[in-house]
């Protein structure tokens, strides 16, 4: 019998699943043409929706991983891994857009005070209690709360999973229930205290089930960490077709109560096989799609871009008229600022943390079948 060497600290690195990159190109794409168009005519709400599914499925996938290598959950990994992906570029973004709408730059009517909270990650609850927006079209930012919100307190919640040894299907019902909880505390923000279709929209309180689903998925159906889902595999393309006709749906049907509602609830039922399509291993025809290289590239880029686009937008169609040229500029723009941000930013702090990991790895020898 033989010895080989395993990685006992942080979760395996074969983890990557390109059509995720894909997904997240899609979900901001959906955004962008939502912005570019005067009258909203697409829901630029679902791209956001799907952002918070994919967040909560690709970070569940990599605790359950470490979980599975370790024994055990390292929050101060993860929170370091967290701070030096999402600080750097939106703290920096940020100090740009303020700086350049201070120097009249940028257009601006917005109170400057509104940035402590992009700082504290508030902005959705500082617009919600109406102390004010954010400025220069940073206002989007309200996602990134609610995102930095479950950074925070999910991993605290599966460490204590993992430590009181919590079966899968125990998890699912906890995470299941608190989606159940959701959705009756939007139903009585709506029915009961008649609140705004914004402040349940921005609410983490309102919209943290639209990522707990994503986790309920890499928990429950996640081949990438061995569960076995044959029947799931055997009908995965008619389950995602039925997914995506749910979506759909979702949309024709547009009273305003069940859009502030069970809508979201809908949706996420309706991602799940999608989701689960496009991360099974292997090639099938979404997943070749999602996996081509201009998605790809726009996948990586997507954080930066959401981060500055809004504020070109808000800028340029309030000094020019909207149009699909503009549109495009505008989208190259956020393209160019986002491949400068992966450059001089994003890149060498990934190099830096990977030296840092490497010194980090701890190396056990585990047995080898003969």
């Amino acid at each position: 019998m033989g010895l080989r060497p395993m990685a006992v600290t942080g979760p395996p690195s074969n983890l990557y699943i390109p059509s995720l990159d894909g997904m997240r190109a899609v979900a901001f794409l959906l955004v962008f043409v939502a912005h570019a168009q005067p009258f909203k005519v697409l829901p630029g709400g679902f791209g956001v929706t799907v952002f918070f599914f994919l967040s909560g499925y690709l970070i569940t996938t990599l605790l359950r991983a470490e979980a599975q290598q370790t024994g055990t959950v390292s929050l101060r990994t993860f929170y370091l891994r967290r701070v030096l992906r999402i600080f750097p570029p939106c703290y920096l973004t940020v100090t740009i857009v303020a700086a350049l709408a201070l120097a009249g730059l940028v257009y601006n009517r917005e109170s400057y005070a509104s940035l402590v909270s992009a700082f504290l990650y508030f902005s959705n609850y500082w617009n919600i209690l109406g102390w004010g927006n954010l400025p220069a079209g940073l206002g989007i930012l309200w996602s990134l709360a609610v995102e930095e919100h479950y950074y925070l307190l999910f991993p605290l919640l599966y460490a204590w999973f993992v430590r009181r040894a919590i079966s899968q299907q125990q998890q699912a019902t906890v995470l299941i229930s608190l989606c159940i909880l959701a959705l009756a505390w939007r139903c009585f923000r709506a029915f009961v205290w008649h609140s705004s279709w914004q402040n349940i929209y921005e609410g983490t309180d309102t919209r943290f089930d639209s990522i707990l689903a994503g986790c309920v998925l890499a928990i429950l159906a996640n081949p990438r960490c061995g569960d076995r889902v044959d029947w799931l595999k055997k009908h995965a393309t008619a389950l995602a077709v039925s997914g995506a006709v749910i979506l759909v749906l979702s949309y024709v049907y547009r009273n305003p109560l069940f859009r502030d509602t069970i809508r979201y609830t809908v949706q996420e039922v309706g991602l799940m096989p999608i989701f689960f399509l496009v991360t099974l291993p292997g090639k099938n025809l979404l997943t070749r799609c999602l996996e081509s290289c201009v998605l790809r590239y726009l996948g990586r880029l997507s954080y930066s871009m959401y981060l500055i686009h809004h504020t070109l937008f808000h800028h340029f169609y309030h000094y020019y008229r909207p149009g699909i040229i503009l549109a495009a500029g505008i989208f190259l723009l956020s393209m160019a600022y986002a491949q400068v941000m992966r450059s001089l930013v994003d890149l060498p702090i990934q190099r830096v943390r990977g030296r840092l990991e490497r010194k980090k790895r701890v190396v056990v020898p585990t047995p080898l079948a003969a």
